[in-house]
């Protein structure tokens, strides 16, 4: 039996944007619809493989992509793009400021920061120690945790593990997405990614709130799928030490990545029922499913795959696009603004990583009785 995670949640949510807005405009007549080539050698274009043979889609993929109508965009308007002189650190910090505020906490509140960048400001060490001192949080430590796109489900579980067993009483979590630097601008990968940061504080809150059940799997047989790498002479360097080039999003085994992502909504389902069966809940009881938005169809089809009616998920990917890791607290600080989160929903949040990690996390949420009266 899995230790009780509840009685700690979310107690603040911030989000940070870069100013700069790219839309499809950026595009025209600089790239057209994927020919057979690209979807053969992009690693996230699952309707062909690696030798460009027409691939057997589940159903609910094919029905997803097909719902897009956009093949070039698929869905996405717009994205927000960091600045080459700006620290992902400071995009990191500005979300974490509004997270601190939304909870009602100061810097000696909190006593550790939680972590994980992509792409960080340098190698080593990890954006966390720039994210602590940034926010003078002197009393704080300060750890990279690293999951990819499932890091939030992590750090949710990690934090409220730590916070329930009174090593730490507030925990600072933080993720971000610099994606745009890991893909040429020119080529229609590109228009797939944007950039956004966001965090929340970890507290505790009422017992039967928070972490109900989770569901963590990973399969490092399939890593080489998707993998940052630099790319010399048109293939991804595993030595990325003895080159200069500038690493970008490639991958050592294209059709692993393409088999994985024929997959979503097989592993979707698997880690979603693993996560509501440890809380002791069914689908029926899913108020909200927000998970991660890799790619325009990505969404849609983990809803197809569990059978969740279209109203009871959330995401922003036409407003800004695949934001990695940061989408999980993106989309709840959206969802809550917009009215679509409310005290005691049932919330269901799944993420793929590379790696290759599934995670899925039920929360119920909590919401102080001044928020809920408001």
């Amino acid at each position: 039996m899995s230790a009780k995670l509840d009685g700690v949640s979310i107690v603040g949510l911030g989000v940070a944007l870069p100013p700069r807005v790219r839309d499809n405009s950026f595009w025209a007549g600089v790239i057209g619809p994927r020919d057979e080539a690209q979807r053969r050698g992009d690693v996230l274009a699952v309707e062909r493989n690696a030798k460009g043979d027409q691939t057997a889609m589940p159903r609910e993929i094919a029905d997803a992509i097909a719902a897009t109508g956009d093949d070039l965009f698929r869905g996405a308007r717009e994205r927000r793009v960091i600045d080459d002189e700006t620290l992902v650190s400071d995009l990191e910090v500005e979300a974490a400021r509004e997270a601190m505020k939304d909870a009602g906490v100061g810097p000696d509140d909190i006593d550790l920061v939680l972590v994980h960048s992509l792409i960080p400001d340098v190698l080593i060490p990890s954006n966390a120690p720039a994210v602590q001192d940034k926010l003078g949080l002197t009393r704080a430590a300060a750890w990279s945790l690293d999951v990819g796109c499932a890091s939030t489900q992590a750090h949710l579980v990690t934090a409220s593990a730590l916070v329930r067993s009174g090593a730490f009483h507030k925990v600072l979590v933080v993720q971000s997405h610099a994606g745009t630097r890991s893909v040429d601008p020119k080529t229609v990968t590109s228009t797939n990614f944007g950039d956004a940061a966001a965090a929340a504080v970890v507290g505790r809150v009422p017992e039967g709130y928070g972490i109900l059940g989770q569901w963590q799997r990973t399969d490092g047989s399939l890593r080489d799928g998707i993998v940052l790498a630099p790319v010399v002479e048109g293939r991804a360097e595993r030595n990325w030490w003895k080159t200069p080039v500038v690493p970008e999003l490639t991958s050592f085994d294209r059709d692993v990545g393409k088999t994985a992502g024929l997959r979503a909504g097989e592993f979707c389902r698997e880690a979603s029922l693993g996560a509501l069966t440890a809380a002791g809940l069914g689908l029926e009881d899913v108020d909200l499913y927000v998970g991660n938005q890799s790619l325009g169809w990505f969404v849609d089809a983990c809803r197809r795959a569990l059978g969740l009616p279209i109203e009871k998920t959330f995401h922003t990917f036409g407003d800004v696009a695949n934001i990695g890791d940061a989408a999980i607290l993106f989309n709840l600080h959206a969802a809550r603004a917009s009215g679509r989160v409310h005290h005691d929903d049932t919330l269901l949040l799944y993420s793929p990583s590379a790696g290759f990690t599934r995670s899925a996390v039920v929360l119920r949420w909590y919401a102080p009785p001044a928020e809920v009266g408001a």
